[in-house]
């Protein structure tokens, strides 16, 4: 069970909250990356030069986030340029701003991702669902927390991180939602653009469909990545993007799933998958998730979800993947299994599900207000 924090207020007062409540952890997480780096011929020193630079485009993009990444340093008693590291760990680790690593795609090796999304349509309640399996650095697992978002202004957010980042996946009051998988192209490094969890982060301050949408599409981004956006009212569009192009899927048969390979047209065409050289499990895992969320259409619960994200064929490498090591020669992982019935506001969780799955449920002061009323 990941630890549930909650911060509340203004960007700077919520920030400081999340560093002090966070700091045990995130002094773990600085440790590991910083080892992380370290292996990669990057001096901490470097690495936190590098994240101040990305803190002044970070401004740039939005000053609230910004506030927040300060108030986290100073709560946690660290630097600026560490917390923004933290958060723009896979440009840092993988080139962006430093030039091409000269382990290239070898140096990928841990991430992951197998995610997926039922509209109304294909559900028993006529609720929408959206989840995923986050697979990533085993020991990142015991970094990871629940973060609560109650801001001053905006939508209230719940949101799956690693301490000390600012979103991974999750939802908002607003009836949001959010995950994103790795995705790789050739030639991508030292380029200029926004890191991963600030556009995850920013749908989730959207409250219409609309302004999630434009946070993926207006954004330049300085990594490639897979991004599925849902509305609980019955919407959902993945979208694969590049440093310099963006793909979008609608939903087939009422159902999106995507792993960590490029499947529009049109990215297949544009970019060299190197993603698929550090998994190639992608090709399959994506399949066998759709095959078993068609097989229950009309039907679908959240108990199908987790049966489809329970799925260890092909084991060590499976859609639910226990520890192995990665070209790069990090042990990886399905560190969570997230589940969101996304109309009904609610999220299940469950840590290092390769042990057996047991999910927790983490809903919104609303939510948990009418439940309470209900019983």
């Amino acid at each position: 069970m990941f630890r549930h924090i909650l911060i509340q207020g203004d960007p700077l007062s919520r920030g400081e909250s999340y560093g002090a409540q966070a700091s045990d952890l995130i002094d773990r997480a600085i440790d590991i990356y910083q080892r992380s780096f370290a292996e990669k011929g990057h001096s901490w020193e470097d690495v936190i030069r590098i994240g101040e630079s990305f803190a002044d485009r970070i401004e740039a993009f939005d000053a609230a986030m910004h506030k927040e990444l300060k108030g986290i340093a100073l709560g946690a008693n660290r630097r600026l340029g560490e917390i923004v590291a933290l958060n723009a760990r896979t440009e840092l680790l993988y080139g962006a701003g430093s030039g091409v690593p000269e382990d290239g795609c070898e140096a990928l090796s841990g991430e992951g991702c197998t995610g997926a999304i039922a509209l109304p349509g294909a559900t028993q309640s006529g609720h929408l669902i959206h989840g995923q399996n986050w697979d990533w650095r085993e020991e990142s697992a015991d970094i990871t927390i629940i973060l609560e978002i109650e801001p001053d202004t905006g939508p209230k957010i719940m949101t799956l991180v690693e301490a000390g980042t600012l979103a991974r996946c999750g939802f908002n009051d607003a009836g949001l939602a959010v995950t994103g998988n790795f995705l790789k192209g050739l030639a991508e490094f030292g380029r200029d653009g926004i890191p991963a969890p600030f556009i995850r982060r920013k749908v989730l301050t959207a409250d219409s469909f609309h302004d999630a949408m434009a946070a993926v599409i207006r954004t330049k981004r300085s990594f490639s990545i897979n991004v599925m956006v849902s509305h609980g009212q019955g919407e959902a569009v993945n979208f694969e993007t590049t440093p310099e192009k963006l793909f979008w899927l609608r939903a087939e048969n009422d159902l999106i799933v995507h792993a960590n390979h490029f499947v529009t047209q049109g990215a297949i065409a544009a970019y060299q998958d190197m993603a698929l050289h550090v998994t190639p499990d992608s090709l399959y895992r994506d399949v066998r998730v759709r095959r078993r969320l068609e097989a229950r259409h009309g039907q679908l619960t959240v108990d199908d979800f987790k049966d489809a994200f329970a799925d260890d064929w092909g084991a060590p490498f499976g859609v639910c993947r226990s520890p192995a090591e990665g070209p790069g020669g990090d042990s990886a992982a399905t560190l969570a299994s997230v589940i969101m019935d996304v109309t009904a506001r609610e999220m299940l969780v469950a840590a290092k599900p390769y042990e057996g799955a047991h999910y927790n449920s983490y809903t919104l002061p609303e939510q948990r207000h009418e439940r309470a009323a209900a019983s």
